[in-house]
């Protein structure tokens, strides 16, 4: 019975420290990682560059068939770009993308938020979130993101957007009415979202407070708490020092 007990524990000490690794999430005969938005083939080996900080260009010649995972994508002056690595490749006849469904990207986080990433679409930024009647659909075979709101009157159904516009984000929530002072001169921005438009330059010293929402590394922030509207604007979170 002893001898049982040790075997029994041994077994034990041994599930903890090597725990099952969980079931991976695979599409189309291959795992899928955190922010991907796709994968990428070529229809002949074709030499692609990456832009180093001192201006200078690196290469990596590719080949044909052998599938490459993508992650950011770029759409402006008509043209797409997808990120692939630490290179930048453009959507031409040579390239294959097959995009991940939403679906899947969605399912790595908790509060799914989708920001428009198509600057020629006129909505460059707009977010998308789950919680407030955003759904997911198939249109000839393509996913697309079919948002609704609440008009009072039941649900509006807006226009719907290509999955390969938006950017899959999760939504943090932080502790609304903190008070933070701005680090260094920013620009405080209409989306969570870099390229975003600017509303206002924020010069170093300012005060603002956050009203909840994180995305993207940004938190959404108001100068005044007391104003009486659900308006606010997204700073880095990386230039906020909070102030108790």
């Amino acid at each position: 019975m002893k001898k049982l007990f040790i075997v029994l524990l041994a077994a034990f000490v041994f599930v903890i420290v090597n725990p099952t690794k969980s079931e991976a999430i695979r599409f189309d005969g291959a795992e899928v990682h955190k922010d991907q938005t796709g994968k990428m083939t070529f229809t002949k080996d074709i030499k692609i560059y990456k832009k180093n900080e001192d201006g200078t260009f690196d290469s990596l010649v590719v080949k044909r068939n052998n599938y490459f995972k993508t992650y950011e994508i770029e759409k402006y002056d008509g043209k797409t770009f997808y990120q692939m690595g630490p290179y930048r490749v453009q959507a031409t006849n040579l390239v294959v993308f097959k995009e991940i469904p939403m679906k899947i990207r969605a399912s790595f986080y908790a509060n799914v938020t989708y920001i428009n990433i198509n600057r020629n679409s006129g909505e460059y930024g707009k977010l998308f979130t789950e919680w407030r009647d955003t759904s997911i659909t198939d249109m000839n075979g393509d996913q697309m993101l079919r948002y609704c709101r609440d008009t009072g009157n039941g649900l509006k159904c807006e226009k719907h957007y290509p999955g390969s516009d938006m950017k899959v984000l999760d939504t943090k929530f932080k502790k609304a009415g903190v008070r933070y002072e701005v680090t260094e001169e920013s620009e405080a921005k209409t989306y969570p979202l870099e390229g975003s438009k600017t509303e206002k330059a924020m010069p170093k010293g300012s005060i603002v407070y956050s009203v909840s929402d994180s995305i993207n590394a940004f938190l959404c922030v108001k100068e005044d708490l007391e104003a009486n509207d659900d308006q606010c604007t997204w700073l880095p979170i990386g230039i906020l020092k909070p102030i108790y």
